[in-house]
This record gives C-alpha cells, sequence and structure tokens, in this order.
C-alpha cells in the first residue's frame, strides 16, 4: 500500500533492455547472474505475458524492469526486495520484523540516509550492518561516510521510507514547523507583526485619533476617496485582464506543449505528486482514480499521499483501495500546527522527483498536465521556478454559490493571472496543481506553515529570490463548495492568509520594491492588499451612499456633502460593471455560456466575500495559525464520480500510460 519501487542493477536492467520484450527467456545471454523477470516468473510472483508486457514499457519508459512491475501493480515491493537479494546473494530484512537498533541512527544524518536509501540497521561482529533499497548504489556512500567498507544488506524502500518516517518524527516535525523561521525569520507568519510593524501602526492611529476632533471631515472624505480608488483600480486591473488575458501574445511557457511537445518517455523526469488529505475518506476513490490515468510513465511517479495522524480514518480508506506501491503513505504526527503547508513540509524530504506537484483530494486533473509542465520548464529559463495550472469545477452547475464560485475562478485563473504574468508581476498561487522545481522549491524555505494560504505567500517568496512562475494551459477540475457554511469556512481561511501575506511582505517595503521593480510592486499592492481592503470596505460604500442620500437627497453638484455620496455610487457602478464584464469575458472564453446571465449577481456574491472577510479578520486576531477544514464530497454530482471509481480497488485495470 504505502510501498515504492526497488532500483534493480543497472546491468541486469541493460540485459533485460537488449531483448525484445517476448520470449526474452529464449534469447537471453547466460551470465552468472539470472535475470530478474525470469526470477519473478519462476517464482510463480509474475506470469509470461505480464513479464512480456512489463518488457516493454520498461523499452519506452526507460525505467527499471522492478520500478515498472512495482509502478504498474504487477508486483509488491517487497517482493522485487526479496528478488534482487535472491539474485545478488545479499540477506534481505523485512524491517516491520527486524526493526533497526535506534541507538545507531543518527538525527543529524537524516539527509544521507534519505540521498542514499539506506539506515544504520544492527551490530553484527562489532560492526553496524546497514540496510538499503539499492546496495549496490549505496555502499561507496556509506564507505566513505564511515571511513571503511560495511555490509550492507538489502530491504524495501517502502519497508525503509516508512521507518525513517517513524523513527525521526521528531526531526522531521520539527524541521517541517521551524525551519523556515529559522532560515528566513522575516518570510514567517509565525508573528503576526514585527515590533517596527506595530510601532507604526500605534503612531499612526495616535496620529489619526488626535486629528480627528478636528479634521473629522476631511480625514474621513479623504479616507473615502482613496478606498474608493482603490476599489476602481483593482476593477480596472480586471478589465485590462479582458484584453492581455484574451488577445495578447500568450507566455513561451503557455505554448511550450502545443508547439514542441515533451522529450521521449525515455527522457521525463521523475515526477513527485504530492497530496495531503484530512478527512477526505470519501473523495478518495476519485482521487486514487484521477492520479491512475494521468499520462506519464508510472514507473516516473513518486506519488505521496500524506495523512494527518489524528485521521485514521482516510488512512483506512486508502489502504482498502490496494493501490500500486508507487504510491506512498506518509503519515503526519499530530501536533500544532495542523496545516496544510506544514503536513507538505513533513513529507518534502521524501520528494525524489525533479519536479513537484501539489494536489487537493477532490482534484482531477487533466491527464497530460504533468507533460505540459515538462514542456514549460523546458521552455522556460533557469529562473522558472513554478508553472500553475488553471482551476476550475466539475459541479459548476450545482446552485447559486457554485455558479458564481465558477465564475470567479474562470476569472482569476484564465485572466487576471495570465496578464500578470505577462505584465511582470508576481502571481499569488493557487494552492494546489502548482508545479515547482522541486530543488528550487527547496531553497526557497519550502511553504510556511503558519500561512494559511501558503502557495499564495511561497510565489511572492519565489519573486523575492530572483525567480518568476508562470502558467499552464491545462485545467484541474475541482468541486465547488455548494453550501454556504462551508464555503464561509474556506474563503475566511483564503483571505486570512492574504492577510498574513501582505503583513509580511511589507515588513520590508523598501526591499519588496527594490525586489519586484515598480510594476511588481503595485501589482502586489492592488491584488494582495487591494483585494484584502476592498473585501473589507466595499459594503461601507453602500451605507455611505445611503445616509447620504437619505438625508439629503440626490445632489445637482459635488458642493455640498451628498456629492459623496454620489462619488461612492460611482464606485460602486464602475467597479461592479468592469468587474462583471471581466467575468463575462472569462465563462465565454471557457465556454460556459449558461453563467453570463449570472454575472450580474456578482454584486450580492461580493456581500458573501465581505462577510467572509470580517470573519478572517477577526479569526487574524483571534486565531491566526487556525486551519478551518473545508468539507469535500457533499456535492449531489459526487455520488455520480464515485460510480465510475469501482476500479480503483484494482489499480491494473487503470490505463497505464
Amino acid at each position: 500500500m504505502d510501498r515504492e519501487t526497488i532500483k534493480t542493477l543497472p546491468l541486469l536492467e541493460a540485459q533485460n533492455k537488449a531483448f525484445p520484450p517476448n520470449r526474452a527467456s529464449a534469447r537471453r545471454k547466460r551470465t552468472d547472474r539470472p535475470l530478474f523477470g525470469e526470477m519473478a516468473v519462476a517464482a510463480g510472483l509474475l506470469h509470461e505475458d505480464m513479464l512480456a508486457a512489463a518488457l516493454d514499457r520498461q523499452r519506452r519508459w526507460g525505467s527499471p524492469l522492478g520500478t515498472v512491475l512495482v509502478s504498474t501493480g504487477a508486483m509488491r515491493a517487497a517482493d522485487v526486495a526479496r528478488l534482487y537479494g535472491r539474485q545478488r546473494g545479499v540477506p534481505v530484512v523485512d524491517l516491520e520484523l527486524e526493526p533497526p537498533d535506534p541507538s545507531l541512527a543518527d538525527p543529524a544524518a537524516l539527509n544521507f540516509y534519505l540521498d542514499e536509501g539506506c539506515l544504520p540497521w544492527r551490530r553484527r561482529a562489532r560492526e553496524t550492518v546497514y540496510v538499503a533499497s539499492n546496495p549496490d548504489a549505496a555502499r561507496a556512500a556509506i564507505a566513505e561516510r564511515e571511513g571503511r567498507h560495511l555490509p550492507v544488506f538489502v530491504t524495501s524502500q517502502r519497508d525503509l521510507r516508512r521507518t525513517l518516517t517513524r523513527d525521526f518524527a521528531a526531526t522531521l516535525t520539527d524541521r517541517a514547523t521551524f525551519d523556515l523561521m529559522r532560515r528566513m525569520p522575516e518570510s514567517s507568519a509565525a508573528r503576526r507583526l514585527t515590533p517596527v510593524q506595530v510601532r507604526i501602526l500605534a503612531v499612526f492611529s495616535i496620529l489619526v485619533l488626535g486629528a480627528l476632533p478636528f479634521l473629522a471631515s476631511t480625514i474621513l472624505t479623504a479616507a473615502n476617496i482613496g478606498l474608493g480608488l482603490v476599489f476602481i483600480a483593482l476593477a480596472t486591473l480586471r478589465y485590462i485582464s479582458i484584453f492581455v488575458g484574451l488577445t495578447s501574445p500568450p507566455s513561451k511557457e503557455e505554448t511550450a506543449y502545443a508547439n514542441y511537445g515533451t522529450p521521449p518517455d525515455t527522457e521525463l523526469p521523475v515526477y513527485t505528486v504530492m497530496v495531503p488529505l484530512f478527512r477526505e475518506a470519501r473523495v478518495l476513490p476519485i482521487l486514487a482514480r484521477a492520479l491512475c490515468e494521468i499520462d506519464y510513465p508510472a514507473s516516473k511517479l513518486d506519488i505521496k499521499l500524506i495523512f494527518e495522524e489524528s485521521d485514521p480514518e482516510t488512512l483506512q480508506a486508502a489502504k482498502a483501495l490496494k493501490l500500486p506501491d508507487h504510491f506512498e503513505f506518509i503519515v503526519v504526527p499530530d501536533n500544532l500546527p495542523r496545516t496544510k503547508p506544514k503536513a507538505c513540509n513533513f513529507a518534502l524530504p521524501f520528494a525524489r522527483g525533479d519536479y513537484l506537484v501539489i494536489y487537493d483530494a477532490e482534484d482531477s486533473p487533466e491527464p497530460l498536465q504533468l507533460r505540459k509542465a515538462v514542456a514549460a520548464f523546458t521552455a522556460g529559463d533557469g529562473k522558472l521556478a513554478c508553472v500553475q495550472a488553471q482551476l476550475n469545477y466539475y459541479n459548476w452547475n450545482e446552485n447559486w454559490l457554485t455558479r458564481q464560485f465558477a465564475i470567479e475562478y474562470a476569472a482569476f485563473f484564465d485572466l487576471l493571472l495570465p496578464t500578470m504574468v505577462r505584465l511582470g508581476m508576481p502571481i499569488p498561487l493557487g494552492g494546489t496543481s502548482t508545479h515547482f522545481r522541486t530543488s528550487v522549491l527547496r531553497e526557497a524555505g519550502a511553504w510556511d506553515p503558519n500561512n494559511v494560504t501558503e502557495d499564495a505567500d511561497l510565489g511572492l517568496r519565489l519573486a523575492l529570490l530572483g525567480y518568476r512562475c508562470s502558467i499552464i494551459r491545462s485545467t484541474t477540475q475541482e468541486e465547488a463548495n455548494c453550501q454556504l457554511p462551508n464555503w464561509v469556512r474556506q474563503r475566511s481561511r483564503w483571505i486570512k492568509g492574504w492577510m498574513q501575506t501582505y503583513l509580511v511582505r511589507m515588513r520590508h517595503p523598501v526591499k519588496l520594491y527594490r525586489a519586484l521593480g515598480p510594476r511588481g510592486f503595485a501589482g502586489f499592492q492592488l491584488l494582495i492588499g487591494g483585494f484584502t481592503l476592498s473585501s473589507l470596505v466595499h459594503p461601507l460604500f453602500y451605507a455611505a451612499a445611503g445616509i447620504a442620500l437619505a438625508k439629503r437627497g440626490v445632489p445637482g453638484d459635488f458642493s455640498d456633502g451628498a456629492g459623496l455620496a454620489l462619488f461612492n455610487i460611482l464606485v460602486l457602478v464602475s467597479g461592479y460593471s468592469l468587474s462583471i464584464a471581466a467575468g463575462m469575458a472569462a465563462v465565454s472564453a471557457r465556454g460556459l455560456l449558461p453563467l453570463l446571465g449570472q454575472t450580474l449577481m456578482m454584486p450580492a456574491y461580493w456581500l458573501l466575500i465581505s462577510g467572509a472577510a470580517y470573519k478572517a479578520l477577526w479569526q487574524f486576531v483571534t486565531r491566526p495559525f487556525h486551519w478551518e477544514k473545508t468539507e469535500h464530497g457533499i456535492s449531489r454530482m459526487v455520488d455520480g464520480r464515485l460510480m465510475g471509481t469501482t476500479a480503483t480497488e484494482n489499480p491494473l485495470r487503470h490505463p497505464v500510460h
């Protein structure tokens, strides 16, 4: 279940590659070492027809035979390890039955154990015996570290990683929780406000409160006009996105797959897929099928399903699916903060891929998405750290709330983000379907475990380090929230995370300006700051305009206070008109024509966003790191999708690309 592939000796695989897929046993060269595939057939672990199919995939994918067999579900990782040891005459250790001596492991050497796939096991004849998933590859590294050659036994990579997760849980948890704070304290949201920010806010508040009795009208009018201009500027950016997002030349990353395709399967890199899970047992079959249908060599997929220790139900549901052993199960110890970014940080040391993508439990990515991401990274330069896929909803037409949600996502991912990329602005990442260069992700400090909208923060941090993010034209279908309380929980968490991100990045505004440049700095202020601010204050424009009109009536000019009411009305009308136009363009481009009329309901939807924003503000003060769980699997369309997932119980029924 949570097992990974076992790499076989390159010489062995070269022998297997040298023969056509059929009648391999009749054509093999005589060697002192039996071929792995023939041993599997002789042991009754594999049928000859399955071996022929596996050899064909090995030829097309360029992966070791053992890896191919495990990733397609033809063999279990433990069986591959046993055959590996028998083939080489090396003892095989089952770490579940014979656990390692805990006194031999050095927490400071954890990176070495992870990189080399090994672990000190026990002492025999006054020598430390190591276990490794590939002793031939690990032996030299162990000798260099220990200063002498030591015996190395075989174990399955699945058992090895499970043992590392269990025995080094405290070290891994400490890293996941505190590494960013230690390495880049100025980028950590663990502290809401720095002392400098507290002093600035205190001085500003004292000045405003002191002047208010004397300049109340002037201060309130200036604040009103300033906030109105922010609201209009944000709406104008949305309107501009119609033309830039739909008509301007796309970035080279967007068109890379269409223009150049991807490298041959033999040259494709290993790709890590990480899926953090918490109370997701109901949607797991849908997720498993979506992951099995990804059009990428299964032997080059490193899939991590990440569970919380406090949620055994989801783990048991995953085990019941009997997934191939390249699905690795990682259980995160139960401690605070219990957040998605901390869970991802805990699993990151185990990632083997050159690239890494995050998916949510309810996601169904387009099967070609990983290939499109590889094409984008290949076309991009060394400063391309991440590409964001588009998001939308399969249940977009379920009710009024899902229709508004779908309009919002279409405008954001199909128009606004492409516009920001083409204008050279940093983008807030979407939290799912974000594809990273794994090495750059580690260099950047990975995710902030205290930021509850972790990828929006990470996109800005990458920009500060001189990297950039782009987008790819590939859609991941999600389940839109169809129940208002659930929607409010999710939206308030997102806005709270944007508040955290804004305050963290504004600790050093001059540094931020120099790193992002004028255009990038303005984009950050407008999108992260402006959106959060407008969510909080735009209902006040209704109230201010209504009170002024009730007292004075419609003004004939701007000479009296009622002129401000007219300004507020113009702010609302122009802001909504521009945003509705962007929503119409986005749903038309995506082919969701029934939503055209629904865009006129945007003002009501934005009032709901404001309600969630005030909840976010309250929680930012009282519970800044609390992760409000979004329930999935509540749509009435989920049952229909589950009906098509019964094959997940046997992964071999799924397409193997």
